[in-house]
Parts: C-alpha cells; sequence; structure tokens
C-alpha cells in the first residue's frame, strides 16, 4: 500500500523536504518551527476547525448553544 505525503510548503520553499502523516502534525509543525500563528491563512483554517467543532457539537448534543 502507498501512502500519501504531506509536505510542509514553509520547508519546501526553502529546499528542504519534511514530510507528515498527519495535517494536524504539519499544522503542529507549522506552529512550533515557522510561527505561523501570525499567517492570516492559519487564522482562517482555525476559525473553520473551531466552526465545525462547534457544529458538531450541536447536532451531537441536539442543543444550540
Amino acid at each position: 500500500m502507498v501512502q500519501d505525503k504531506i509536505l510542509c510548503f514553509v520547508c519546501a520553499v526553502k529546499g528542504i523536504e519534511r514530510t507528515f502523516a498527519t495535517y494536524y502534525e504539519l499544522q503542529d509543525h507549522l506552529y512550533k518551527d515557522h510561527d505561523m500563528t501570525k499567517d492570516p491563512a492559519m487564522e482562517i483554517f482555525n476559525k473553520s476547525k473551531n466552526s465545525t467543532t462547534r457544529a458538531a457539537a450541536i447536532k451531537e448534543s441536539g442543543t444550540y448553544p
């Protein structure tokens, strides 16, 4: 079985190949090694991730906060 490689785009620009097994590992790497907390794209990603988590919690509980 062939497994997909998730590459760090910031490292790739620098000519370094860093691969990750999951997108969560990539996100952790971006925050720790590249200080992506100030990147607008990461802010959008986190907002969408939080709203998805919130929607799942509402669906699971059956109530609206």
